[in-house]
């Protein structure tokens, strides 16, 4: 093959390669590339070509298959300075007195393997944390309530919306564009629910994070994005 064509293809390689974003997380700050000598044609050594320098994150955003431009999908640790002093305890373990922000009043209590909440008796619970950003927390909602009009008997979805507080023309708005029927509770009143789910189920912060609960068992836990089918699939095996 002429030297010209090997040219050619290594251009074009190169190019298809830069113009992705998950490239440069796999060759780091700089890249090896050929030179050509007059005399001798290919040299048998590389020089290294600089690159822009790219950080973590921004290969994070690059590589995610977001539906928008913001990926808030890590939300991070509860730190204990943030957890609420005020707390009402139990045997079984912390009693946490909440309020979406439809105005229901939910009340979550802590078991030694799962979580009992009174006002739905007998009811599967969905309990999920998602964020108002996340993308992936968004494409999930679809299925949230697609399992909540089948199961609506047997089931039910809360929601903690765990990223930074939402006014109330951004709730009311997030809850119409989404035709959400589910309950949605503000984070910054649940802050010591979620220490609990972090340090019982090994949740670090990454969205979306969801949990089926039934009779205080917590049988499944997702990590992350989880499809319809999945959980489907495993409600119907609990219900039997």
């Amino acid at each position: 093959m002429k030297k010209t064509t090997i040219v050619q293809i290594s251009l074009l390689t190169a190019t298809l390669l830069l113009n992705t974003g998950c490239f440069f997380g796999y060759f780091g700050e700089q890249i090896m590339v050929p030179i050509e000598k007059p005399s001798t044609g290919y040299a048998t050594q590389s020089v290294p070509m600089a690159i822009p320098s790219l950080t973590s994150s921004s290969i994070a955003v690059e590589c995610t298959d977001s539906i928008n431009a913001i990926s808030n999908c890590n939300k991070g640790r509860i730190r204990p300075e943030e957890l609420k002093q005020k707390r009402q305890v139990t045997s079984g373990g912390e009693v946490h007195n909440l309020k979406s922000i439809q105005g229901q009043p939910i009340t979550i209590i802590e078991h030694s393997n799962g979580f009992v909440f009174p006002q739905y008796p007998n009811k599967i619970i969905l309990l999920e944390m998602f964020g108002k950003n996340c993308s992936h927390c968004i494409k999930e909602m679809p299925t949230m309530n697609k399992l909540r009009r089948i199961y609506r008997k047997d089931l039910e979805v809360i929601a903690i919306q765990v990223e930074d507080q939402m006014s109330p023309s951004e709730a009311k708005s997030l809850i119409q564009r989404h035709k959400i029927h589910y309950p949605i509770i503000p984070g910054d009143t649940a802050t010591n629910l979620q220490y609990s789910v972090q340090n019982t189920y090994g949740w670090t912060g990454i969205l979306p994070f969801t949990m089926v609960i039934k009779n205080g068992v917590t049988e499944f836990t997702y990590p992350g994005s989880v499809s319809y089918d999945e959980l489907n699939s495993d409600i119907r095996s609990i219900l039997k």
